[in-house]
Parts: C-alpha cells; structure tokens; sequence
C-alpha cells in the first residue's frame, strides 16, 4: 500500500525556495549599496575628520577574508596651504589576518603601497601639511589632540610587504621667494617580516633616499619621522665612520710602506 504524501509538503518547499532567493536579493543589494556608498563614507569622514579634500576612484573592502582595496586615493590640502597637491595613491591593498584583530598584535599577510607623487608643502607659519593631516586625525572626540604617552606602541606584524613612490615634492613657502624641488624617487622596495617602522629605511630603501635625506629632516611627522630621521643620522654615522676607519688603514700601509724604504736604505 502507497503512503499517501502530505499535501503540505510541497507548498513548504516551494516557500523555502523563495525565502533563500530573497535572501539572495537581499545579501546581493547589501553587497552592492556597501560597495557604492563606501567610498562615500570614507571620502565624507577623511574630509570632515582632517579638511583634506579626498576622493577615490574605487575601494573594496571583504570583512569575511579581511581584505582591503583601494584605487586612485588622492588626498588634497585644503585652502589654507598654497598648493593643493598631497598625496597620489595608485594602489593600496591589504590582506588581514582578521583573527588577530583580537590580539595585541595584528597580523597582515600582505601589503602593496604604490605611490604616485608626495607633495610636502611647509607655509608660512612652518606648519606642513603632512603635520597639519596627522594633527587633525589625532585628534579627540572632544578636539583636543591626544598626547603621545596616551597611545601604546603600536604591534603589527606584516609578512609581505611592497612599497613603490615614484615623485616627491617639496615645496617652502615659509621665506620671502618660495622654493619648490621635485625629486623622482623610483623606490621600489619589498620587505618581509616588518614589526617596526624602521625596517623600511633598510640600506637599500635609503640608497634611493639619499638625495632628499636632509630636505626631508623635519617634515614627516610621527613614528615614521622619527623612524627616517634615527636611520639616516644612523647611516651618516657608519658612513663617517667607515671613512674613518679606510683612512686609518690606508695611511697605516703608507706608514709600512715608508718605514720598509727606510729599512732598505741602511747599509
């Protein structure tokens, strides 16, 4: 004898169906309106939170696999500095190990920072604008700029990590005749295991920084200021030092040399 089937069933079936395809719909919409107004929030809270112009031609971010995409990131000063150029990003991405948000030390697997242009431009008050950018990003919810002992170090670790700048600017406008030099940098540098800002002032990273190593002397701002500054007076140092110790050697074998002709010539 045949089981007779529940009339039921099917209609349950059929509404399951249409509860999985709307809440297709609905992920699908989500995903879409995340990806147009982002970029949106992003450009309104950088401009409202520093008064730097901003705009972004693309940003994607998943916060399922912790990664993070932007293209065309241009940052501009705003009216009180005499030139509008800051800072040109091609390409930045990152893949985070969101697991380790939790702990006291971030993990990202691999960053890629490939920079257009830098323009750094001190006015007349000696302020730069990498200083006024930092200043205003700083600051507390209630205005007031947190001091440096209120912020633990900071603890990252990344993996991979890839940074290209291309043109650096520097432009004075705190003397009577305004000077501006551009630099073209073409560093292009790939690091493994970074867990501080110095380790990107390697040897190699500073051989392309030498010819802006003293125009750039107080006008990054920050622990990565800090960190360019410590490597490049460290570098001057073995420099100096090892110029000191070539003399020494050289004038050492004159010395022997000398004293070998003098030994030659006694009967």
């Amino acid at each position: 004898m045949r089981s007779a089937r529940c009339p039921t069933s099917g209609r349950h079936g059929g509404i399951l169906l249409q509860l999985l395809v709307l809440l297709a719909v609905v992920l699908s919409a989500a995903a879409l309106a995340w990806m147009l107004f982002l970029p949106l929030v992003l450009t309104t809270q950088l401009r409202q939170r520093t008064g730097f112009d901003t705009t972004v031609r693309s940003l994607a971010v998943n916060p399922f696999t912790g990664t993070v995409e932007v293209r065309g990131l241009v940052l501009a000063n705003p009216p009180t500095f005499p030139l509008r150029d800051f800072v040109e990003v091609r390409e930045f991405y990152a893949d985070v190990d969101m697991l380790s948000l939790w702990s006291e030390r971030p993990v990202i697997s691999t960053v890629v920072l490939d920079v257009a242009s830098v323009t750094l431009v001190k006015r007349e008050n000696g302020q730069t604008n990498a200083e006024a950018f930092q200043h205003n990003l700083t600051l507390a919810a209630d205005g007031q700029p947190r001091p440096p002992s209120s912020r633990p170090p900071l603890r990252f670790l990344i993996r991979r990590l890839k940074v290209r700048i291309d043109r650096l600017v520097i432009a004075d406008h705190t003397t009577r005749l305004p000077t501006s030099r551009e630099y073209h940098l073409g560093l292009n540098q790939n690091y493994t295991d970074v867990t501080e800002l110095k380790q990107l002032f390697a040897p190699a990273a500073l051989l392309s920084l030498a010819p802006v190593g003293a125009a750039l002397h107080g006008l990054v701002p920050g622990d990565l200021g800090r960190a360019l500054n410590d490597s490049v007076m460290g570098a001057s140092k073995s420099g100096a030092g090892w110029l000191k110790e070539v003399g020494r050697k050289a004038g050492q074998k004159a010395k022997e040399y000398f004293d070998a002709l003098e030994e030659s010539k006694k009967p």
